[in-house]
């Protein structure tokens, strides 16, 4: 046999290997899903032994250990991708969530820095870095990083969410209001971003819009107490009472069980008074007091 018959052979083989390195690899990510990990790893394990440069598997046997609460494992494994992957945006990424769930935030946000570096273009990458900066602390870099999800991904209502969150947090709230309307206006059917939003018009002194905004996450939501509650405080707060009334005993009457609710119903509409409550609590008399 030739050189050069070896040199092809040889290549064959190792073509052969890492098919079924990948064929391994995408076993073991089935068994991950599915959350039986002892499985899933030995696969990775076998994947990696027939082609050692095969990114995916070792970072599929590093995620695996991250699971299964085997910290020193996961490290390793992740630091082995990056030995002979460094751009792995992924791996980056992977590593930073790691380092975060075990308490390190600023290696957390080191290395999901380098994630960013290198895919600049992934929003989600951006935003997980943004809240990291948030745990330290640092708002500011924080927005910066929202602000970058934003750019990258701008019909995502979550991004502007998130970016109205830094900037009401920095006390920022008239800012805050144009990220959470837009975050409205992606999703005009999801009641937190609304509510988010009439917090902002409160915090801003707009009371109408926040009556508004209140009114709307209610007939988005209209099975949900607290969101009627909070209509009926401002419609209070605004000298409509007999709709506030209204409203307060739609609270009520959508959490009986919740004596939190009844209670402050009843005080809202009269039926009993702040004195006759029992530490927060209801007496028989009380309980037995009507709902509309």
């Amino acid at each position: 046999m030739t050189r050069r018959e070896r040199k092809r052979r040889q290549q064959r083989k190792n073509k052969a290997k890492k098919k079924q390195a990948e064929v391994r690899r995408h076993i073991a990510d089935q068994l991950a899903e599915e959350g039986i990990l002892d499985a899933a790893v030995e696969q990775y394990e076998r994947a990696t032994k027939l082609d050692g440069r095969n990114a995916d598997a070792r970072l599929g046997l590093a995620d695996t250990y991250f699971a299964m609460e085997m910290p020193a494992k996961a490290y390793r494994a992740y630091r082995k991708v990056l030995r002979t992957d460094p751009q792995n945006a992924e791996c980056h990424m992977s590593l930073g969530e790691f380092f975060l769930n075990i308490g390190r935030a600023r290696a957390a946000a080191k290395a999901m820095a380098r994630a960013v570096e290198c895919a600049p273009e992934r929003a989600y990458y951006a935003y997980r870095l943004g809240e990291v900066r948030m745990i330290m602390g640092h708002r500011t870099a924080a927005e910066e990083h929202f602000m970058q999800a934003v750019e990258l991904a701008p019909e995502d209502p979550f991004y502007h969410y998130k970016l109205g969150e830094a900037r009401f947090r920095q006390g920022r709230t008239a800012d805050a209001l144009g990220a959470y309307k837009t975050a409205c206006k992606h999703a005009p059917a999801d009641d937190f971003y609304h509510i988010r939003l009439a917090t902002a018009y409160v915090r801003n002194g707009h009371h109408e819009d926040a009556l508004r905004m209140f009114a709307r996450t209610v007939r988005i939501e209209p099975g949900n107490s607290a969101y009627r509650f909070l209509l009926a405080e401002h419609l209070a707060f605004l000298g409509h009472e007999e709709e506030a009334r209204q409203q307060y005993l739609r609270a009520g009457e959508l959490d009986e069980y919740d004596r939190d609710y009844v209670r402050r119903a009843h005080i809202r509409c009269g039926f009993i008074s702040e004195d006759k409550t029992n530490n927060g609590s209801l007496g028989d008399e009380d309980r037995r007091a009507p709902i509309g």
